[in-house]
């Protein structure tokens, strides 16, 4: 199953992806803009153990576990990144979303905020959900500019303690929660 955007497609990440999936957040030219010091030292570089255990073994297999999954972002017939959705909540109609680049040279060409799209419509058309919601550190600007552009709004800073208590984790001493509706 893929789910075709207007510049990307989507195809299901499977358990063999997971390792190349945690190289481009974590070993990529783009890894010192999202995490890790100088810039965010109150969220360290995962181990790869510990990337599993924030995308276990459900978020890549086809049948999911009906609250997340991971998806491998192609365009032009090459993975350019990757995107996820987790903490899908029917009763809250809201999902999460979550994504990143495999390097810099695939930012800035709306790879990623046609991802986000597509991802968004097919989640609303297979589950119904309406809220989308993301949370990127306010000091990643280039992150936050694009969320704008995807239809994402800002609504408030969270502080670790709402965060965990939200989303279940905390990563950044600044996030901020944004929500795009459909």
């Amino acid at each position: 199953m893929e789910v075709i955007g207007n510049k990307a497609k989507l195809t299901p990440a499977q358990e063999s992806d997971r390792e190349k999936i945690y190289n481009w957040l974590c070993k990529s030219d783009l890894t010192s803009s999202v995490m890790g010091p100088p810039k965010y030292p109150e969220y360290p570089i995962p181990t790869y153990k510990e990337f599993c255990n924030e995308y276990p073994l459900s978020f890549f297999n086809p049948c999911g576990n009906k609250t997340g999954r991971v998806f491998i972002i192609i365009a032009d017939n090459e993975e350019v990144g990757t995107i996820g959705y987790d903490l899908l909540d029917k009763e809250k109609n809201r999902v999460v979303l979550d994504i990143w680049m495999k390097a810099e040279q695939y930012c800035g060409h709306g790879y990623g905020n046609d991802a986000l799209n597509t991802l968004s419509i097919y989640i609303h058309k297979n589950y119904g959900i309406t809220n989308f919601l993301i949370s990127p550190s306010q000091r990643n600007k280039r992150a936050v500019a694009a969320y704008k552009k995807a239809g994402f709004e800002y609504v408030k800073a969270m502080d670790k303690k709402e965060q965990a208590k939200e989303f279940g984790l905390s990563e950044y001493d600044d996030n901020i929660l944004m929500i795009k509706s459909l």
